[in-house]
């Protein structure tokens, strides 16, 4: 895809939006297990019983409202959506209903889902936050920097064009100009390509306490991490941030008007559709006791796609920041998003 195409679907995406007059992309936690036992996680794994997560079927029909209501695509995650026992049917049934997929996944079972993966996943992440077994302190499992090594391999071998990005969460074992410089050439050696990610604010507890000050890096050192990664784009690096994101990290936490909420509908693993001001204690409604076009007309999802979701910007996720910037006449991130058409060739390592 080139500049123009990838501008001319961002505009098809908007002008829907407005036709719609509601979201139009899913971001489902397929499940709230986890297997990993990340430190700075937002969210809690056992935040609900499993007995109140979605079926199979509850999901399957979710999928299926979400397409008849105009949804172009769905961003599964969880917990690790790997774990669950269906997944492999429900994103045949995504795919078939004509959505987009896409996967966050920890890629420590990646390999035994590979199949479904390749046949029905148009889109992996893979959290990767360092180039060496220290990851795997990082996020508690044994192996699984080797294990996402090997899945990725196997991935590109056996779906040479599908779209794999590696998802860094920034912190203060990783933000080192080295440990960055080495992620970015494992990058491009796997042919995948990158982002850098803040750590999240949201947190999906009545409490609030997520315990990330422990590994949150300084603005100084986040500032040369970003000087850092802007030259390893310059340099031709796989590193999907766009300019636009780069500069504002560098600066300090972004200051924007947002636009994410007009686009994107979060869905937790027990129905509940999120209020993104308020994650986790303040759900605008539940897909088991509402019908889902009667959700998509509720009042908040329109004060959320108006002036008061304009006016928040906690969030420093790439996604929020870009679409928000993009939607008010910036369009140096779409550059950046024309990269997700073609994996970039991997190179030997000079």
């Amino acid at each position: 895809m080139n500049l123009t195409s990838a501008l001319e679907l961002t505009t098809d995406l908007v002008r829907a939006r407005l036709g719609t007059g509601h979201p139009l992309y899913l971001v489902h936690a397929l499940t709230a297990r986890c297997n990993a036992r990340c430190g700075f996680c937002a969210w809690n794994p056992d935040f609900y019983d499993p007995k109140q997560q979605l079926t199979t079927d509850e999901i399957a029909r979710l999928y299926t409202d979400a397409r008849r209501a105009g949804f172009a695509g769905v961003s599964i995650w969880g917990g690790e959506p790997l774990l669950h026992p269906d997944f492999g049917a429900l994103v045949a049934h995504a795919r078939g209903l004509g959505l987009a997929t896409h996967m966050v996944t920890n890629g420590f079972l990646l390999d035994r889902k590979l199949d479904a993966v390749v046949e029905h996943v148009d889109r992996v992440c893979i959290s990767l936050d360092h180039p060496s077994e220290k990851h795997d302190e990082l996020r508690g499992i044994r192996g699984l920097y080797v294990k996402i090594l090997s899945a990725t391999k196997a991935l590109r071998a056996r779906a040479p064009d599908k779209q794999i990005v590696f998802v860094v969460t920034m912190q203060k074992a990783n933000v080192d100009p080295a440990t960055i410089t080495r992620l970015a050439d494992v990058m491009r050696e796997l042919g995948v390509l990158g982002i850098w990610n803040g750590l999240r604010q949201e947190a999906a507890t009545s409490g609030g306490d997520t315990g990330i000050d422990a590994y949150a890096a300084s603005q100084e050192d986040l500032a040369r991490a970003f000087v850092t990664l802007r030259s390893l784009k310059e340099r031709g690096y796989p590193i999907l941030n766009s300019m636009t994101h780069l500069d504002m990290m560098r600066a300090g936490p972004p200051v924007y008007r947002c636009h994410w909420p007009k686009f994107m509908l979060p869905i937790e693993a027990n129905g509940d559709v999120v209020d993104c001001m308020h994650w986790g204690t303040r759900p605008i409604g539940n897909v088991k006791q509402t019908p889902f076009a009667e959700l998509l007309a509720s009042p908040r999802l329109r004060a959320l796609a108006g002036a008061e979701g304009e006016a928040c910007h906690k969030c420093v996720s790439i996604h929020r920041v870009e679409i928000s910037e993009v939607c008010e006449g910036n369009l140096e991130p779409i550059r950046s998003w024309a990269m997700l058409r073609k994996p970039p060739v991997a190179e030997a390592r000079p």
